[in-house]
């Protein structure tokens, strides 16, 4: 990604932020607001803000147990999975964010084959445990979904489907990477009616590499099984996490009826709609989402307002800025006192 790209994204991100937060601050009380703000408990909120460093944190072991053996800044590491946010953040379906990651790695002394090795293997692990904390969490919150918002309700199945067929999709590369090849170059002849049969055959040929290079690293991978359950488990936790930051807020406001668990699973839920909105971050739908499953436990709109607020500034803005700032801060590679050995 250019520069003149991620400027253009980031405007965009940050032009589509102030319309939507204008929008939803048009019914708001301002005095209202004021004191909501002099009334919450921040206490609540810094164990909130605690557990999104919580998160980045995780992720950051997450690579360290991937990489294993390989010797990485330590910089670099902590620095990679807010790249990532960074390129999550700012890009449609937050594709990205794996390009951001691979070069954060790449600059942290890890070469370009086994960051997307890496990489990719993050990313179906990722999928993997979605998954598996949205079966989990289906049985606590998806009837009140069905019960309370049936429009959101097509746009949560619509999600975990798109969730799985790229998890299986992921797999099969795994697993079976000739029928993967012939699928790939069947989904790409639609392509030669506006392309030329050198460019096709040279996308053909990128893909064929990745594939058979994607399917070399699953099974040496898939040879250390102690190093992707300690990944899996701790991908679990980190979507957990996430997923119980807005307890802590909901608290912060005065939600004392909130509970824990049921909050998790409503958190699951909107994660998945708003994970099929084609804009940077789902912006527009997760605000609206968060509005329409948290506002039964907050006692009037200026109130749900200033948490989703409190929400979107803690887990999506707070990312990005955070990104752009670990982007412009590249790890010194030849100060071996910075390395750490995995």
């Amino acid at each position: 990604m250019s520069k003149k790209q991620r400027f253009f994204w980031i405007l965009l991100t940050l032009f589509i932020g102030v319309i939507v937060f204008v929008y939803s601050f048009r019914k708001v009380n301002f005095k209202e607001f004021c004191r909501q703000i002099a009334n919450t408990n921040y206490n609540w909120l810094l164990i909130a803000f605690l557990m999104i460093i919580f998160y980045y944190l995780t992720m950051t072991w997450i690579l360290k147990i991937l990489l294993r053996p390989t010797k990485v800044s330590f910089w670099g590491l902590i620095r990679t999975p807010l790249m990532e946010q960074f390129g999550n953040g700012i890009t449609p379906f937050s594709v990205g964010g794996q390009p951001m990651q691979i070069l954060g790695l790449q600059q942290a002394g890890v070469s370009v084959g086994e960051g997307s090795s890496v990489s990719l293997m993050k990313f179906v692990i990722y999928q993997g445990m979605i998954v598996v904390t949205f079966l989990i969490c289906l049985v606590f919150g998806y009837q009140y979904v069905a019960d309370h918002m049936l429009a959101m309700t097509s746009l949560v199945i619509f999600g975990i489907i798109i969730h799985v067929l790229v998890l299986l999709g992921l797999i099969f590369i795994m697993f079976f990477p000739p029928i993967t090849e012939k699928l790939a170059n069947i989904a790409l002849i639609p392509f030669r009616w506006f392309l030329s049969d050198e460019q096709v055959n040279e996308i053909s040929l990128k893909l064929d590499q990745k594939i058979l290079e994607f399917h070399a690293v699953s099974h040496k991978l898939a040879s250390d099984p102690k190093k992707l359950f300690e990944a899996s488990c701790l991908t679990l936790i980190q979507l957990l996490v996430y997923y119980l930051i807005p307890y802590f807020i909901l608290r912060a406001v005065g939600a004392e009826n909130a509970n824990a668990i049921f909050i998790v699973a409503l958190n699951v839920i909107l994660t998945l709609a708003i994970s099929i909105f084609p804009v940077p971050g789902g912006a527009g739908g997760a605000e609206i989402g968060f509005s329409l499953l948290f506002s039964s436990f907050l006692a009037n709109h200026t109130v749900t307002i200033f948490a989703m607020l409190v929400w979107r500034l803690m887990t999506y803005y707070f990312g990005i800025f955070a990104g752009l700032l670990a982007y412009n801060i590249i790890p010194n590679q030849l100060d071996e006192k910075n390395h750490v050995d995995n």
